[in-house]
């Protein structure tokens, strides 16, 4: 397996739950990295912010205002929209 970083475009944040899972926290993505297996498939990617890789980042919220679910299971048109859907 092969560990690679990539940076990240400006615009991208990582979402995740505030402490009293009364709103949400957000940070600046910085970079992703990517784990590529020896047969060279993606095995995982995840962000990286303020420096560290988010474990905690539920969500990502895009330059156009979107927000896609950290594992790319869903998405939402807007930060309103996701956040009335993880109450």
């Amino acid at each position: 397996m092969t560990i690679t970083i990539i940076p990240a475009a400006a615009g991208y944040f990582g979402l995740w739950r505030a402490d009293n899972d009364r709103g949400y926290g957000r940070s600046p993505i910085v970079a992703w990295c990517m784990a590529v297996g020896d047969a060279g498939d993606l095995i995982r990617s995840a962000p990286v912010i303020d420096g560290e890789l988010g474990p905690d980042v539920v969500a990502i919220l895009c330059p156009d205002g979107s927000v896609n679910k950290a594992d790319g299971g869903e998405w939402w048109e807007t930060i309103t929209d996701w956040a009335g859907v993880r109450q």
